[in-house]
């Protein structure tokens, strides 16, 4: 009689084991098909589709002691729902595949973006030199003292639009109202007449971003004007034009770091990444010995 209750104790547990692996097999593959739908629905092309899913792998080594239990799960899960006997198996079976089928679905349907390198932003600046200069002249002469704009595109949406005065910093990005919109645009000398100019100067020098600030006499970004050129995946490539020579120091800086290239005494090319491992340039040695 006791042997019997103990047995039936044990196939309870046993059920009941069987039943909370169930649970955590299932979740797992569900927020797998969610982290593949949302990095996928968020990706604008499939280099940035790449570049997301890298630091979500490097969280997951970090995190070993958590996430390698449930990579013996899932793997476990896979070989177990082979061949397919049961209803549960073949459920099991078909999520695991729809994960895969997503994940090629969302890389070849979503655009291959073109490269960049410092020889490509080479070539675009001798050929849009004058509108690239004639872009910034125009924004500078637009804004009033002490004002700055940051204006970027993606895939001919907007990424970025913010200005800022003395006084105040606004994210004109969600706002929809021409007639708003152009109040905040006064406040920093622009209008809508001179953002619709700004916009069309930039398409002219192929450029999808601008950073400028007038009249920065200190900081980082004194007498420096940011022209963003290019997105690849979750990198952005982009001019610094400087209306002066830069300093040693950040001739230095140029030269040392990968993610600079000093491409003269007033134009540095930038890449920067969404972590640190992306940011740079492939042939950054190559063409900056050629042009030393």
């Amino acid at each position: 009689m006791h042997t019997k209750r103990q047995l039936m104790i044990g196939m309870k547990i046993k059920s009941l084991l069987g039943y909370f692996y169930r649970v955590i097999e299932v979740l797992l593959i569900l927020s797998i098909t969610a982290g593949i739908l949302l990095i996928g629905l968020n990706s604008h092309d499939n280099a940035e589709m790449g570049g997301l899913l890298s630091p979500c792998i490097v969280a997951l080594v970090w995190m070993w002691f958590v996430t390698l239990p449930l990579f013996v799960i899932y793997v476990v899960s896979l070989i177990r729902s082979v061949p397919p006997v049961s209803i549960y198996k073949k459920a099991v079976l078909s999520l695991h595949i729809l994960n895969v089928a997503l994940w090629i679905l969302f890389y070849l349907f979503l655009p291959q973006p073109e490269p960049c390198d410092a020889a490509l932003m080479e070539k675009h600046l001798k050929i849009h030199h004058d509108d690239m200069y004639d872009l910034v002249k125009y924004v500078r002469n637009a804004l009033d003292d002490s004002c700055s704009i940051n204006l970027e595109f993606r895939n001919n949406e907007v990424q970025k639009f913010t200005i800022e005065n003395k006084n105040e910093y606004r994210d004109c990005a969600c706002i929809e109202n021409k007639q708003e919109l152009n109040k905040i645009l006064h406040r920093v000398g622009l209008s809508m007449q001179k953002l619709t100019a700004i916009q069309e100067k930039m398409h002219k020098a192929g450029i999808i971003g601008i950073e400028i600030d007038k009249n920065s006499k200190t900081g980082w970004m004194a007498g420096k004007s940011i022209l963003q050129y290019r997105w690849y995946g979750v990198n952005f490539y982009q001019y610094a034009l400087y209306d002066r020579p830069l300093t040693e120091e950040e001739k230095h800086d140029a030269l040392s770091m990968h993610q600079y290239i000093l491409y003269n005494d007033s134009v540095v090319f930038e890449s920067y990444g969404g972590y640190p491992g992306q940011r740079g340039f492939p042939d950054k040695d190559k063409f900056q010995s050629f042009h030393n």
